[in-house]
């Protein structure tokens, strides 16, 4: 494993008693740079303190199309700096990389809800127009669908040479994007772009493990999950359980110590980057950190 991702900045800033609204509805994490940006920087920096090495700017959820919820569409400019400037502003003194967040335009896990070509060519450009010799790399997040997928990095190309694209999946064997298209589908339609790394983010640790040699196909990749395992079969659910509509309902969370030796299994298959998702917060990087440092003791 050469990087360690940053972990969730929604999770710890709830954690930490910070406002963070319904991610369905409002603006979720982003929420935060408005009222909060203090807190921001200081969980970059305790991120950093537990080990990491590559910190991802806050703009998970400045989108204009999100924004609009609260009418702050006409901030979308100012609080994707502002992201950059705290993440930067957090790194400074470390040999720490800054990623620049390339989210979904639309609300997470909603393909169907994804524009035209032509809205997401403008919407990425514009992002990559702010981030571009401001970040180290641009990492395209929770990528629901193939199309999506592959116009963000191929915008995002036009910006760094560094690009990194995260899909997630959905279901119970974690085998097929939100959109219903295979996650080896997806994985060998990017590896046309010639991309550096390509993840799988957000979803149960035990999921990702069964996609591992999937995302080998990638050459370089990585993970950052969410700190649960799945609690039960399907045929225990009934057949009106909606695993789509319910994403974390049938997850029980898991320790960072559960969550690191868990982690283990990818870095010994090879991961290029390991980090955290929903329900991990620094000390979660802390233990994988540990790892390394025990892996690279024995060597």
């Amino acid at each position: 494993m050469k990087y360690l991702l940053d972990s969730a900045m929604g999770t710890e800033l709830h954690k930490r008693g910070f406002e963070v609204p319904d991610w369905k509805k409002s603006i979720w994490s982003a929420h935060a740079l408005i009222h909060n940006p203090q807190a921001v920087k200081e969980i970059h920096e305790d991120n950093i303190k537990m080990g990491c090495n590559v910190i991802t700017t806050n703009n998970y959820y400045v989108t204009p199309n999100i924004l609009k919820r609260t009418d702050q569409e006409m901030r979308f400019e100012e609080l994707t700096q502002l992201s950059i400037d705290l993440a930067k502003e957090a790194s400074k003194d470390h040999e720490v990389l800054v990623a620049g967040s390339y989210p979904p335009i639309e609300t997470s896990f909603r393909p169907d809800l994804t524009p035209d070509n032509e809205a997401l060519n403008q919407f990425y450009s514009s992002i990559g127009s702010i981030m571009e010799n401001q970040v180290d790399l641009i990492i395209c997040e929770t990528m629901s669908s193939i199309r999506e997928g592959i116009q963000a990095a191929s915008i995002a190309k036009q910006y760094t040479d560094r690009v990194w694209l995260s899909w997630t999946t959905r279901g119970l064997t974690g085998e097929a994007l939100p959109s219903g298209e295979s996650l080896i589908d997806a994985v060998n339609t990017a590896n046309e772009l010639n991309i550096e790394c390509q993840l799988i983010n957000c979803l149960a640790i035990d999921l990702v493990t069964t996609q591992i040699d999937t995302l080998k196909l990638a050459g370089k990749f990585g993970v950052f999950a969410n700190s649960c395992v799945l609690k039960n079969p399907i045929s225990d659910l009934g057949e009106s359980f909606d695993i789509d509509e319910n994403h974390h309902a049938n997850t029980v969370s898991v320790s960072p110590e559960e969550y690191a030796l868990e982690a283990k299994k990818w870095i010994d298959k090879g991961a290029y980057v390991i980090g955290g998702c929903c329900s991990t917060g620094p000390e979660h990087i802390k233990e994988i950190s540990k790892l390394t440092q025990q892996k690279q003791r024995l060597l």
